[in-house]
């Protein structure tokens, strides 16, 4: 299983805009700078690795 498919960067992208949409529209975070735009990348980056892990590891389950 790879992890360039297009439902695991699907899920980068919304995971990249949702939290920080949230973040800056509830008012935890009202300066978009370098420190939000590396928060939202972690949180997706790693928000998206959990979700490909637990999609490998249902799918060896599986089988």
């Amino acid at each position: 299983m790879k992890i360039l498919q297009a439902r695991f960067l699907i899920f980068f992208l919304v995971m990249l805009i949702v939290p920080a949409a949230v973040s800056y529209l509830g008012g935890w975070d009202r300066s978009v700078n370098y420190l939000f735009v590396l928060k939202a990348f972690s949180i997706a980056f790693f928000m998206t690795v959990l979700y490909y892990l637990m999609v490998k590891n249902y799918n060896e389950k599986k089988r």
